[in-house]
């Protein structure tokens, strides 16, 4: 297979090493300087909308500059720069800014990460090439979330766990710059003058990699996508169609509920639960590995059965276990064998869900459009993070968990009968790359 060296992965190995290790990292932190579950909804709110705005404008400064070493550095350079101010912040209020510019930075190596893979595979292995970036990526987020499981675990009984937490911040910082060190002297420039990306045929292949909380996707790219753009879509006013608006605003009610149950789920597992930040970590890999390795599932599922049942068990197993997980709070004892049972099936169901719902995206979109609704499909499910988060938040603090995890399920059963209404069948069955995608957030 024709490529140029691939040594720039490891970069990303890295930096994504780093991302999963600060995926809990600022909510454990919040929640350890006295903050609430609207706070970390806000944080998390703040954070995705500093990401879509982040997008856009990176994508357009890629698109004028044309280069791409400039955004990897900058993006993994500029992340760690703010972690390590991490030990000096002592107050919820001032992560704000830490979490949102950390995340505008960030978006930067996002917007050139697709294009790098492009422009590293001639066109009939893109889909090779991307399957092999997410597992550079998807690996280095495991072992992210290791780190800080040994980490939270190991010196929290030594030093205390703010001090725990603190370091952690700073480790992921290193490992930013680390990376940033390896995109410096391993990424490629295009060696020719290219055209200009578009979403088609593009965001096919690399499917939808937003993930309950992945920040390693390259797919998280907003910037082709005016906002009287998207409102003319969710209108059905363009030649997307009704049946795809219709999926959009199911997927957009599910994915809601996923944020709803998700922001403030490590919150609830640290003070109602009691369990430890190490645990939390070692939890969140449970999940992300077990959702790497049910896409197998998933894709063996589709054929047999078809996309919409395959998305309308995901979704249906979702809004049963989420509000179960408050039940636990008075099952004490059981949570020692039932949270780890639940965040195993909270991974098998978002491979169902992500596999299924972009090939129905793709399959639904008009010839000629498939890369526009893939691109409205991901700016969908991000501002989901950023509603889901401030709700999720609030029911926390005002009703109390139980009442965020139902409203969760609530919203996915809603969405249910919306995204299997079909009257035009997803007849094809797509074939899309092994992303160890993961995310639960």
């Amino acid at each position: 297979m024709a490529r140029v060296e691939g040594r720039w992965l490891w970069g990303y190995f890295l930096a994504n090493a780093a991302g999963g290790a600060a995926s809990l990292l600022v909510p454990l932190y919040a929640y350890h300087l006295g903050g609430t579950a609207t706070d970390v909804g806000a944080l998390a709110s703040t954070a995705s909308f500093a990401g879509i705005l982040g997008s856009v404008i990176w994508g357009r400064a890629a698109d004028r500059v044309r280069r791409r070493r400039v955004f990897v550095v900058m993006g993994f350079w500029g992340f760690s720069f703010f972690y390590l101010f991490l030990p000096f912040i002592h107050r919820v209020a001032e992560l704000f800014w830490l979490n949102a510019l950390a995340t505008f930075l960030w978006m930067s190596q996002a917007t050139v990460a697709t294009l790098l893979v492009l422009e590293s595979y001639p066109k009939a292995d893109w889909e090779a090439g991307l399957g092999r970036f997410n597992r550079y990526a998807g690996l280095g987020w495991m072992v992210g979330l290791g780190m800080g499981a040994f980490w939270t675990g190991v010196l929290s009984r030594a030093l205390g766990e703010g001090e725990a937490v603190q370091s952690l911040g700073v480790l992921t910082a290193l490992l930013g710059l680390g990376a940033g060190l390896l995109g410096y002297f391993t990424v490629p420039e295009p060696k020719i003058p290219r055209p200009r990306r578009t979403f088609i045929g593009t965001m096919v292949a690399v499917g939808n990699f937003l993930v309950e909380r992945f920040r390693y996707a390259p797919a998280r790219i907003y910037y082709r996508l005016g906002p009287l753009q998207i409102v003319r879509i969710m209108q059905g006013k363009t030649k997307i169609g009704p049946d795809l608006t219709l999926y959009f605003y199911g997927a957009l009610l599910a994915a809601t509920g996923f944020s709803v149950f998700f922001v403030p789920l490590p919150l609830y597992l640290r003070a109602v639960l009691g369990v430890p930040n190490g645990l939390v970590f070692a939890l969140y890999i449970l999940h992300n590995g077990m959702n790497a390795f049910s896409y197998g599932w998933a894709q063996r599922l589709i054929p047999r059965i078809g996309h919409r049942p395959v998305l309308g068990l995901a979704l249906f197993v979702r809004s049963v276990v989420f509000p179960l997980f408050g039940v636990l709070a008075v099952l004490p004892g059981l949570h020692l064998v039932l949270v780890p049972v639940f965040f195993l099936i909270t991974g098998v169901t978002w491979a169902f869900f992500q596999l299924a719902g972009t090939a129905i995206v793709t399959r639904l979109a008009p010839a000629g459009s498939k890369g526009e609704a893939m691109g409205i499909y991901n700016a969908l499910l991000g501002l989901s993070t950023v509603l889901g988060a401030l709700i999720g938040g609030y029911l926390s603090d005002t009703l109390g968990y139980n009442a965020a995890f139902i409203a969760a399920g609530a919203l996915i059963l809603i969405a249910l009968p919306i995204v299997l209404l079909e009257s035009k069948p997803v007849a094809e069955e797509i074939t899309l790359p092994t992303s160890q995608e993961p995310q639960g957030s």
